[in-house]
Parts: C-alpha cells; sequence; structure tokens
C-alpha cells in the first residue's frame, strides 16, 4: 500500500466542461487512525469565472491549505462524497487490486478518476481525466445481479468473476446491491434485492412505494421506474447529477456539510440551517427538506440518516436536492435525526415545533403538516397495494404507518 496519495482534483460543469479545481494530497497511511489530509485550490481555480466552494461550509474559496479533521480517512468528507458506498467500495477495491491490502480512501479515489458519481475527478497526474461513463447497457443487468449474489455468497469468488460489476461501478450512500445501467437512453442507478433479504421483492417494492407516495405528497423525487429481470425486481432511478450537456451537477452529502460524527445528535433543523444559508432557493427548500421530514415520519422511514440527504451544486448555484431512498422501515421505528428533540413518539406539535425552527411560521408548518398528512393518509394503502408490496413481512409496517397517521390526525382535530 502507498503510504501516500497525491491526486489533482477537477470538476466537471454542467456544460461538459473539465476545470482544474486543486491539489489533494493524503498521506500517513500506513498507520490506521492516524491518516493526514491536505487539500489546496489552485490559483487558476480560485481566478476563474465558475469558480465555487466544492464544500462551502470546510472548503471556501481560498488560498490556504485545508487540513482534513478525519483521521480514520485522511480526506475531507466532499471526497469521501465521491466515493461509492460499503457495497462499491468492495467492487471498486477489487477494480484496483486493493482488497488483499490495507487501503484508505485517497487510494479508492485513485482508482475511481473520472468514474465516479457527481462532479469530481481524480487523477495522479496533472493532466485531468477524462470523464469516464461505466454505466453498463441494462440488457447486461442479468450478469451484474448474478455476480452480486456470488459476491455476497462468498467473499472468496475471483476478481476475474466479477467482469460486469467491476465495469459499471455503485452509487452513493447505502449498503444494497446496486450498479449503474444505462436504459432507454438515460443513465440509472439500478437497485435489486440482496440474497440476504428475507423476500426477493421487498426491497424494491418498499422503495418503489416510498418514492411514489413521496411524489404524491408534494416532493421532488427523481424518475423511477420497476422492471423484471429472469422474474426478480429491479427499480431503476434517474441520475440527477448528469446534466442534459452530459455534464455534471455537484453532490454534497449533509453528512459533509454539518461535519458531525455522531448523526443522532442531529435534528431536521441543523439541516434546514445549512439550506439557509446555502440555497439559491432557501424559501422553497425549507419548505422541501420540511416536507420530507414529515413523510419520513408518516412512512416510517427511519433510514434519514445525513447521507441521504443532499444538496445540489447546478448552474444556478446550490439547492436541496430532489428527494431519494425513501424507504419504510420494517426493523426500526425511531427516526435516526431528531425532532425537536426526540426521536421517537413524535406528535402533531413535535412537527410543527422543527418547523418553527426551520424558520417556517407556526401558521406555514400547520398548513404543510396537515397537506401531507391529507395526502398521505387517503393514498397509501392504495400504494401499497399497486405496488405488490409483499404482505407476509409488512404487517407490523402497515400497523405503525396506520397508528402513526390516526394519532396525527386526533391531535390536529385537538
Amino acid at each position: 500500500m502507498k503510504p501516500e496519495v497525491n491526486l489533482y482534483v477537477s470538476a466537471v460543469f454542467p456544460d461538459g466542461q473539465i476545470i482544474p479545481v486543486g491539489r489533494l494530497l493524503s498521506r500517513n497511511l500506513t498507520r490506521p487512525a492516524a491518516y493526514e489530509g491536505f487539500f489546496k485550490y489552485s490559483p487558476a481555480y480560485l481566478a476563474h469565472p465558475l469558480a465555487y466552494p466544492i464544500d462551502p461550509v470546510h472548503l471556501p474559496l481560498a488560498e490556504t491549505i485545508f487540513e482534513a479533521g478525519n483521521r480514520e480517512t485522511g480526506i475531507h468528507a466532499v471526497f469521501d462524497d465521491s466515493l461509492p458506498d460499503a457495497w462499491g467500495r468492495h467492487i471498486l477495491a477489487r477494480k484496483g487490486g486493493l482488497e488483499q491490502t490495507r487501503y484508505a480512501p485517497a487510494h479508492l479515489l485513485g482508482v475511481l478518476q473520472g468514474a465516479g458519481l457527481g462532479r469530481l475527478l481524480f487523477s495522479e497526474r496533472e493532466k485531468a481525466p477524462a470523464l469516464q461513463e461505466v454505466s453498463i447497457d441494462f440488457a447486461d443487468i442479468t450478469e451484474a445481479i448474478d455476480e452480486a449474489g456470488q459476491l455476497e455468497g462468498s467473499i472468496d469468488i475471483a476478481t476475474g468473476d466479477l467482469r460486469h460489476l467491476l465495469a459499471c461501478g455503485s452509487s452513493a450512500g447505502g449498503a444494497r446491491p446496486k450498479v449503474l445501467t444505462r436504459h432507454g437512453g438515460d443513465f440509472w442507478i439500478a437497485k435489486f434485492a440482496s440474497r440476504k433479504d428475507i423476500h426477493p421483492d421487498l426491497s424494491v417494492a418498499l422503495e418503489e412505494t416510498g418514492l411514489t407516495l413521496a411524489g404524491m405528497a408534494g416532493l421532488t423525487v427523481p424518475a423511477f421506474k420497476r422492471q423484471s429481470v429472469g422474474g426478480r425486481g429491479v427499480l431503476l432511478v434517474r441520475r440527477f447529477d448528469i446534466t442534459q450537456e452530459s455534464g455534471r451537477n455537484a453532490l454534497v452529502s449533509f453528512r459533509t456539510l454539518i461535519g458531525v460524527e455522531d448523526q443522532y445528535s442531529v435534528a431536521y433543523s441543523n439541516l434546514a440551517e445549512m439550506v439557509r444559508r446555502f440555497s439559491f432557493q432557501p424559501q422553497l427548500d425549507l419548505e422541501l427538506l420540511y416536507r420530507q421530514m414529515i413523510v419520513n415520519v408518516l412512512l416510517v422511514n427511519t433510514d434519514d440518516h445525513l447521507q441521504n440527504f443532499a444538496m445540489l451544486h447546478t448552474e444556478q448555484g446550490w439547492c436541496l436536492s430532489p428527494t431519494y431512498d425513501i424507504v419504510p422501515n420494517i426493523y426500526q421505528t425511531e427516526q435516526i435525526l431528531l425532532i425537536n428533540g426526540k426521536h421517537t413518539g413524535l406528535r402533531f406539535v413535535d412537527i410543527l415545533l422543527e418547523g418553527q425552527n426551520f424558520g417556517l411560521s407556526r401558521h406555514r408548518s400547520k398548513q404543510v403538516l396537515l397537506d401531507v398528512l391529507t395526502r398521505i393518509s387517503t393514498a397509501w394503502q392504495g400504494v401499497f397495494t399497486a405496488c405488490h408490496v409483499p404482505e407476509a413481512h409488512t404487517g407490523r409496517l402497515k400497523t405503525h404507518i396506520h397508528q402513526g397517521l390516526e394519532r396525527m390526525k386526533s391531535d390536529a382535530a385537538t
């Protein structure tokens, strides 16, 4: 393993233009938990008319050397956002021949080069790498699913037997099998069941249900569609980092923006503070974030950790990204993020008070809450049925949703 990784960082802008951004150094990589990381913008980037801070909180536009505070990763969190999830990191390590060594995130960035999600590219040479579109054709998705199942079944499977997984990479967030694919002229994230799931269609059906209801509740959701491949469900979610000009929008997670280790200490209103500070349309985005918080509570989407929220940098500037990973949870009923200081036992008044912590008026908070409550209450059972959510494994979840909705409606009436 290299004890030091020195990378040039570039950015792909929405029009496809690639602009050098700066230098990233990660060192001391033979000593776990003692990694050191540094980043410096190039003078040319700072003077460029399109320059923007790639992390507006921790990497403002300035001619200085920024030190990464996390000795576990040795890189700034915005670069960690470029890497795939736990599932994809293993695939990436395999691709770079690193799986038999103790590798650091910076080593994975060197393997990633120009093939990640979002805007940033990485290269050991000063010349920026070409943007690599690694999505496989949807016609090959069966092979990728089969390879994923083999890998889940045995970590000892030969790397040469993972040809399709190695070719297409993976997406950020979560830890479930997924690949990048081309279908119908668009680029998608394809999500499918793990062989460890209790039902082969459960995760796909629940996420389809969650995204459908989120859209009905007034949230902006990416295009999605469910396909059947060899009798197995696959959910395709269209990528929103790719522009119509084949350029890229930037993505930065709220984990990066807020920069805390203990996500259970973070409230939704802390996310709202970031929206107020950096969004070019703060009022719209604050209401969308508030609406998403309500949807998460009503649908028991309790995997609401900070990587499941992001801001998007487009030609207009920073804004809240479309909603993603809305999956009713059959196992956990406590929210990860705090709402009025609580993770569970949430009532109508808790939602209202957190909305006021967002900076919304009590009147507007109540309007939005009642609107979402009405939409979800009237639609959720029909959507569960239409999406063929397996009955045998979701009885308790449906009871929790029903009881939560009835409790909210009762509170609203008093």
